[in-house]
């Protein structure tokens, strides 16, 4: 099986029928058998190996599995790992819904508390509907109720339970409220030029 042409030597082998140039460009005698026998060796190995080994996953997490560290497992550990995810995310379901409801019942107890205020001071303004104010000195404990009005608007403002523009609506439905009574008494005008020349 010698290749036609090829120049024989002798090895410690045997004959080597291989194509040389000069002698000093080939290998010392052995080199070619012995790069060989460990790559074949080394073949055998690596073979043994990929045979013998099994993915191994040690994380079942829901991020685990999200992050792509559970792709390549057999089909009981893929049921594991759906099994593991699918609870996980039932549990940030139920926690959502739990502080949801929360959150719920707090903005409604700011509502009511904004609401409160706000009848307070209507029904405070409705007392001189009959009766108007003589001077702006009997207006005063209404001034207080809607300084605290004021307050629980701007407090449900801040923690996000009134958007910006409702809150500014009703501080504006309380301010008219007052100004329709002191303009029906006669001490809107009165109280105008005081503020100017404030």
């Amino acid at each position: 099986n010698c290749i036609p042409g090829a120049e024989v030597k002798h090895t410690e082998g045997g004959l080597c029928c291989v194509p040389h140039g000069s002698s000093s460009s080939f290998p010392p005698s052995g080199f070619v058998g012995t790069m060989m026998g460990s790559l074949s060796q080394g073949l055998r190995r690596l073979s043994l190996a990929t045979v013998s080994r099994r993915p191994v996953v040690t994380n079942f997490s829901f991020s685990a599995a999200m992050r792509g560290q559970a792709l390549s497992v057999s089909r009981r550990q893929m049921v594991a790992t759906v099994s593991a995810v699918n609870v996980e995310a039932a549990q940030n379901s139920e926690r959502r819904q739990r502080r949801s409801e929360k959150e719920r019942v707090r903005n409604k107890a700011k509502r009511s508390a904004v609401a409160t205020r706000m009848k307070k001071v209507f029904k405070a303004l409705e007392a001189f509907s009959d009766d108007p104010p003589k001077t702006e000195a009997e207006l005063e404990p209404v001034e207080t109720l809607i300084s605290e009005a004021f307050q629980e608007i701007d407090k449900a403002w801040s923690k996000g339970v009134l958007h910006k523009n409702t809150a500014a609506r009703r501080k504006s439905r309380l301010s008219r409220a007052k100004n329709r009574v002191l303009a029906d008494a006669g001490l809107l005008a009165n109280a105008k030029s005081e503020a100017v020349a404030a």
